[in-house]
């Protein structure tokens, strides 16, 4: 190995990553090696080439045209003109090469050798030509050619060839692109440039860059003392070089050049930026909030900056935020406290200082300091307090005091007497913030009590009571179930008895209830009955049919009481009335006939008509059942000694007692 210093190996390693420039240490396939050609457009070509690491010639190089013709027969590492530029470790440095290099070797480590002698042949000029890989052809005639360099070796064998792209000496070639997409971000350690990498080109390599700026009263200047070697490759996101030395609070103006192998600059990409005074916008250490009554007092240490225009105080209700500016315009610089009297007592307020800079720059924010301020006094009573009786509930509502309060208390006491009253007990155990409070006292009942509000405010302060307002629950208690003591289906009707529950002077009216099933609740028929009501009669039911029938109670507040067990009640036959004697009239025109007339017949029967011809003789049926007030009987015999008579019938076929007899020879 070439004895190298430390120093000198630190940088080459830094800036390794140029070695895929040249010789990338591939393991799957070596590099073949590049060859570069440039004019100055006055008969100067320059050329510039590197071979694979393992194919480094013994015996130098041979430089020709595309048309073989030999331009320089030999040129070797470590000619004397060559080295007569260099530094005397750099002559010893190419000396020890040239007998390295006289040894074929693959190796990693001769790779590695070649890698780091391509970082200085391609940074360096003339280190490449002491080194034997690069050329300058003088005074060569116009027109487009391609060169090609033979690596020979030791017995004067080409073991490896490269051709160059046609060059024009008498036109210029193409300087390098300028960088693309050049960004600049500014932080505390200073302005970080940023660039895309350049499309590949192996015939316009670029391999370093320089930076410039402008600004801050100085006229452009270099920001790195040498260029910057980046390597091909990199993460854009990343600064590729960061300007430690920016002057602060300045408008600067960076330019990025690309730098190609022949030292040829490209044209530069520019970028401006406003570069602050970070310490000016340094924030006050520390920050301190003292509470006062009605009024809160920031303090902090006034900087003395050259940069800094003032200050922005901040509060905020909790200590994440979100902040607010408490002035509209920054305090002076030399303002070292700020005096918060928009406060409301027994809230925590939190605080926060910024610097400005010139330009209206915030800095950072201070630590946040945390004050809880008093009120000048209590609040005032509330007015307006009315309450709103419910089923369940009392709203309770007022008008909100005109003041900064928290919320309000709410206290209820029972009245058990004229004079008596009991303890003030507290509803709530946390304020509620709305004029309105809803007591909820579930089925609660026959209860007389007082309410009263108290404001309370941020710091705890509590204002005197409210006027009370007085709340009387009715009675709410459903009265017992009464007793149905016995019940009856007879003739054609239900009769059903009862008795209250006790108290009996709780209940003030009965319902009953009747319905076709025992799984049916029914409906309510008839009026409802008095306290003193103590049976039931429905008429209205048809005889052989079951009912089932409920009681309820009602108190005197419409509390209803749970139905009665239901019973059930069939319906016997009605007692079937004895009509009066029929009016007879016999009729000889047109034809010999008998008429009988009697009176309306009663709901829920009907009439038959009989007839008895011989004295002590059967009753014939003649007519109906049937609902006519009138019969007719055509078929009467001529002796006119017939008897008639009539009965009503019930719906179940049942025949009550006969009318009076009339004859029919007393008829006219």
């Amino acid at each position: 190995m070439i004895p190298m210093s430390v120093r000198r190996l630190s940088i080459y390693a830094a800036v390794f990553t140029l070695c895929a420039l040249a010789v990338p240490v591939a393991i799957a396939q070596e590099n073949p090696g590049m060859i570069f050609a440039a004019s100055d457009g006055k008969g100067h070509v320059s050329l510039f080439w590197f071979p694979p690491p393992s194919q480094w010639p013994a015996g130098g190089w041979k430089l020709s045209d595309a048309t073989g013709k030999v331009l320089v027969p030999q040129i070797k590492m470590g000619e004397s003109t060559a080295l007569d530029a260099l530094s005397v470790e750099d002559r010893d440095t190419i000396q020890r090469l040239s007998s390295v290099f006289a040894v074929s070797d693959s190796s990693p480590q001769r790779k590695n050798l070649v890698a780091i002698l391509s970082l200085r042949a391609f940074s360096e000029p003339n280190f490449a030509r002491a080194a034997g890989l690069s050329w300058t052809l003088d005074n060569v005639a116009s027109g487009s050619r391609a060169y090609k360099v033979e690596g020979i070796d030791g017995a004067g064998k080409t073991i490896v060839q490269m051709t160059s792209s046609p060059v024009d000496s008498a036109q210029i070639s193409a300087p390098p692109p300028a960088p693309d997409s050049v960004q600049a971000k500014v932080d505390r350690d200073g302005v970080s440039l940023f660039w895309n990498p350049p499309a590949d080109n192996r015939q316009r390599s670029i391999i370093a860059y320089v930076i410039e700026r402008d600004g801050g009263g100085q006229s452009a200047a270099s920001v790195t003392a040498k260029p910057a070697v980046v390597g091909l490759r990199w993460d854009p996101k990343k600064p590729l070089v960061v300007d430690h030395n920016a002057p602060a609070n300045e408008m600067l103006t960076y330019r990025v050049f690309s730098l190609d192998v022949f030292g040829r600059r490209s044209e530069g990409s520019s970028i401006r930026i406003f570069f602050p005074d970070f310490h000016a916008l340094e924030p006050p250490d520390p920050v301190t909030a003292n509470a006062d009554v009605g009024k809160v007092v920031v303090i902090w240490n006034a900087g003395n900056k050259p940069n800094l225009a003032g200050y922005v105080v901040e509060r905020a209700f909790l200590h994440n935020g979100p902040y607010e500016a408490l002035a509209a315009q920054p305090l002076p610089p030399s303002t070292a406290q700020y005096e918060d009297d928009e406060v409301r007592g027994g809230t925590t307020y939190y605080y926060r200082v910024r610097a400005v800079n010139s330009r209206g720059d915030l800095g950072n924010p201070s630590a946040a300091a945390a004050a809880q301020p008093k009120n000048p006094g209590a609040p005032p009573k509330v007015e307006g307090l009315t309450a709103d009786v419910g089923q369940t509930r009392v709203r309770l509502t007022w008008k909100p005091v005109a003041y900064p309060v928290g919320g309000y208390f709410v206290e209820r006491r029972a009245l058990t007497g004229l004079a008596q009253a009991e303890n003030w007990v507290r509803l709530n155990s946390h304020v509620t913030p709305e004029p309105q409070y809803d007591d909820y006292l579930g089925l609660t009942s026959d209860m007389k009590m007082e309410y009263r509000i108290m404001a309370v405010a941020f710091d705890n302060a509590e204002a005197p009571p409210s006027e009370t307002v007085r709340v009387v629950i009715a009675d709410r208690s459903l009265p017992s179930e009464p007793s149905i003591t016995g019940t009856s289906g007879a003739d054609g009707k239900v009769t059903i008895s009862f008795e209250p529950a006790s108290p009996p002077e709780k209940t003030a009216q009965f319902l009953v209830l009747r319905s076709g099933r025992a799984d049916d609740l029914g409906v309510v028929i008839g009026d409802p009955l008095l306290a003193s009501a103590r049976t039931f009669t429905d008429p209205y039911v048809s005889a052989g049919t079951s009912y089932w029938y409920r009681l309820v109670a009602v108190d005197k507040n419409g509390n209803r009481s749970d139905p009665t067990p239901p019973v059930v009640v069939r319906v016997g036959p009605p007692a079937i009335p004895r009509p009066a004697a029929p009016v007879l009239q016999v009729v000889s025109t047109p034809y010999p006939h008998v008429t009988l007339q009697f009176g309306q017949v009663p709901a829920g029967f009907k009439v038959s008509v009989e007839r008895q011809d011989q004295p002590n003789g059967p009753w014939l049926r003649i007519a109906g059942p049937m609902l006519a007030s009138v019969a007719s009987d055509n078929s009467a015999p001529p002796s006119k000694n017939s008897a008639y008579r009539i009965s009503y019938v019930a719906a179940n076929g049942a025949v009550g007692p006969p009318s009076d007899v009339v004859n029919a020879a007393n008829g006219r």
